[in-house]
């Protein structure tokens, strides 16, 4: 049995990254995506490795774990975003695009802000939340 959806990990008290996962969720109209929080329990007892690279991962259905701009790539790939941000993550090579993944999430609190807690979503976006 087969769960239909992939799973998206984020930094949760990033702001940054918070309305990135908003931003998807709500353009993400086939529910292709569920979400959580490297701090969440279930990211610490399934997937502790992820905790180790600090970024934004999608655990595919296969189990396959993509990370970083691979992991961006490939969702806004599949809910069809901002496509001038898709073509450039794809024509640069995967070394120089975590290199801006990198130095993005290197400064991501500094520029955007930090939570002191995740944030909980509401609404319509509260049943794509796994805890």
């Amino acid at each position: 049995m087969t769960k239909n959806y992939e799973i998206v990990i984020y930094d949760g008290i990033c702001v940054l990254c918070n309305y990135f996962i908003q931003f998807i969720l709500k353009v993400d109209k086939k529910a292709h995506f569920k979400v959580t929080n490297l701090q969440s329990d279930f990211t610490k007892t399934k997937y502790p490795e992820i905790l180790a690279v600090d970024s934004v991962a999608v655990i595919l259905e296969s189990g396959k774990i993509l990370q970083k701009s691979k992991a961006v790539y490939y969702i806004l790939q599949k809910v069809k975003v901002l496509l001038l941000v898709r073509i450039l993550i794809y024509v640069f090579p995967t070394f120089f695009s975590n290199i801006v993944y990198d130095f993005i999430a290197l400064i991501r609190y500094k520029l955007f802000g930090k939570y002191s807690y995740c944030p909980v979503l509401k609404g319509d976006l509260k049943n794509r939340i796994i805890e």
